[in-house]
């Protein structure tokens, strides 16, 4: 836990520690077991334990990702922490974080409005805009500093980074990611992974030049790709020692790199040698694969196509769903289950069916677990596509991902066609064009 002299104190991940007289202010902590779906595991094991809880009186989620909002964790704080402790999360459109935290009986749960101040003491305020589909930015005043925490943000362009700069102004702290979080490429598509890698690392540039922060602390890519299935995944991963080299030689910034239980005062330049070996050290270590996965039956996967299909029909206008299936926007995906070793058919209308294609013309080839759980929750298909457990084959998986994005967008409250409209109208990130891209089938994932 944080000394007296302590500022920040880095948990693992995405998540760290403001310390400021009385406040204790945790963000997005995830420090133990796998999360989606088994496809990650923290690249470091976590200092902080459960114990540590007692002393923290604030939490605050960036968004749902089960790396930030990590109901396992949140389930283990015992009851007796948990009534001293205040959530503080955006405010949402389905509220189900917060519901979640209520169940959980915490002390006080605080919906943020969008960009107004919350005042946790009169040396401590904090704001929080969301980001794209489901993310959020922290910014916060603490004392003299002013700290912006980008987390997953995509803020990957000079425009981006201007519209959050018109809101807050230089900062002094500001905490970002720097690797690839998601699916690029299959093990053989080498150069997409270190083109993505490159790409973090220009953000990280522009955010510098934009923000001007004295200090850059590089977080929330702290991972391991740790399935059989998406292992090749970390062949590309930014290396931290190669992150801080990135910071030193091409901003004004001065990289801070954190080990997991490290503190930080905030304001001295560190040497980060020592934490960098650590991590060397860490990821040199033989990762334990994960290679056990229930074998789902066919009728089980019939069955959870349909409720999943009910779902859609109950919360969107389904007539206007049956007909963009009927004129071929939501065409009909095959997919080949490796541990069933054929292909199967799937649409909207007509659910999952048995189906002759080959495996070289499937849209995608994945496993029946991966499917069921695509089924099974409306955050299935972003599961899937962050975790890496699956393949491209000779069809076209964006007809597969496309058939999901209603389910995507009730996740977060919207509802289709209106609420993606609405999304459409208010938004003004990159998300806005990606998105526009994948409902017309423009987007190129390879």
């Amino acid at each position: 836990m944080a000394t007296t002299n302590s500022f920040i104190t880095f948990v693992n991940h995405a998540s760290v520690i403001f310390s400021h007289k009385n406040i204790r202010l945790m963000t997005d902590p995830w420090i133990f077991a796998n999360a989606f779906n088994n496809g990650w595991s923290l690249s470091s094991e976590s200092k902080f334990t459960i114990n540590d809880f007692q002393n923290i009186t604030h939490i605050w989620f960036s968004h749902e990702h089960p790396d930030h909002f990590h109901p396992a964790v949140l389930n283990k704080i015992p009851e007796n922490f948990r009534k001293n402790i205040t959530i503080l999360f955006q405010d949402t459109l389905d509220h189900r974080v917060m519901k979640k935290c209520e169940q959980l009986k915490f002390k006080k749960i605080i919906e943020m409005s969008h960009n107004d101040f919350i005042l946790l003491s009169d040396e401590f305020k904090i704001k929080c805009v969301p980001n794209g589909i489901y993310d959020s930015w922290f910014y916060a005043e603490i004392g003299k500093k002013k700290i912006l925490n980008i987390n997953d943000c995509m803020v990957d362009s000079i425009s981006q980074a201007k519209i959050i700069k018109k809101n807050i102004g230089d900062v002094d702290i500001l905490l970002t990611q720097f690797g690839y979080a998601s699916w690029i490429g299959d093990p053989d598509d080498i150069k997409l992974r270190k083109a993505a890698s490159v790409e973090k690392l220009k953000r990280i540039q522009i955010q510098a030049k934009i923000f001007q922060p004295k200090f850059i602390i590089p977080f929330a890519s702290f991972v391991r790709f740790c399935h059989k299935d998406n292992f090749y995944m970390n062949d590309q991963m930014n290396k931290i020692d190669d992150v801080e080299k990135f910071i030193l030689n091409n901003t004004s910034s001065i990289p801070v790199i954190l080990y997991p239980g490290d503190d930080w005062s905030g304001d001295t330049k560190i040497d980060n040698s020592i934490t960098i070996d650590k991590y060397k050290s860490d990821i040199e270590k033989n990762l334990e694969l994960f290679d056990e996965q229930k074998f789902i039956e066919f009728d089980e996967l019939v069955n959870i196509a349909s409720a999943y299909i009910e779902n859609i029909k109950r919360r969107n206008n389904w007539n206007f769903v049956k007909l963009l299936h009927k004129i071929n926007f939501f065409k009909t995906t095959y997919i080949f289950l490796k541990d069933h070793n054929c292909s199967f058919s799937f649409n909207l209308v007509d659910g999952l069916k048995k189906s002759n294609t080959s495996k070289s013309s499937a849209d995608i080839i994945t496993d029946s677990d991966s499917l069921f759980f695509v089924f099974s929750f409306d955050y299935g298909l972003d599961t899937l596509f962050v975790n890496a457990r699956f393949r491209t084959s000779g069809g076209k998986i964006m007809n597969f991902f496309r058939l999901f994005l209603i389910g995507t967008m009730n996740n977060n409250g919207r509802t289709f066609p209106l609420g993606v409209i609405g999304f459409l109208f208010h938004e003004k990130s990159m998300w806005k064009s990606k998105f526009l891209e994948i409902i017309l089938g423009k987007y190129t994932i390879k």
